[in-house]
């Protein structure tokens, strides 16, 4: 028989390890499991392999209150929080710009000469829940900030559910009906056209 101290020390490694694989190095390890993204000549697939990315995200978020009881606003919490702060105000927020000032206004007119009006239907509410996904993540971002500077939060308040569920079910239907209708409705030149917006909007910009 083990001394009790020691099952305890043993039980407490076991979670610090399978919680802090999950925060740092979820990135690497879907990094060899996952092919290389397609690049902005393949706008349509750079915007699922954008929503792969806030999935991941999405997952590491949802184990920070866990990982935080356990262990307080660690290192790991702290790395986890700053990593999302940076991917959500940036790619997050060039993602959604992709969708609202070119993908769907290119889809607009398309839908509407076709009589698509299930399409036309999509596009609103996707648009209504950009806006319902914006203020998720306002709610979330002070507590994140907490966080990347290793200063404690109230877990239980965390909002890491609200945001998840904003995203999920909206990346799920554009996966599921828009970029598939995207897919065959836009010409060679539109793609062109939409990949080049995508990538002058990730362009530093100077001064």
């Amino acid at each position: 028989m083990y001394p009790r101290f020691l099952l305890r020390c043993i039980c407490f490694i076991s979670i610090h390890i399978g919680t802090t694989l999950s925060l740092s190095q979820e990135h690497e390890m879907s990094s060899i499991l996952v092919s290389p993204a397609p690049d902005f000549s393949d706008p349509l697939g750079l915007l699922v392999a954008c929503h792969g990315r806030i999935e991941r995200q999405c997952a590491t978020l949802l184990r920070l209150p866990q990982h935080i009881e356990h262990f307080g606003p660690d290192e790991q919490a702290a790395q986890a929080a700053a990593k999302a702060l940076t991917y959500f105000n940036s790619s997050g927020r060039h993602h959604h710009q992709d969708e609202e000032e070119d993908l769907f206004p290119m889809l607009e007119p398309i839908a509407r000469s076709r009589g698509d009006s299930a399409i036309l239907d999509l596009i609103g509410e996707l648009l209504a829940e950009h806006g319902q996904m914006d203020a998720a993540w306002q709610a979330l971002q002070p507590f994140l900030e907490e966080l990347a500077a290793s200063r404690p939060v109230e877990t239980k308040a965390l909002p890491v559910d609200r945001f998840a569920a904003a995203y999920r079910p909206h990346m799920a239907k554009e996966n599921d009906r828009l970029l598939p209708y995207a897919s065959q409705a836009l010409s060679p030149a539109q793609r062109a056209h939409l990949g080049r917006m995508m990538a002058l909007r990730r362009q530093p910009r100077g001064g």
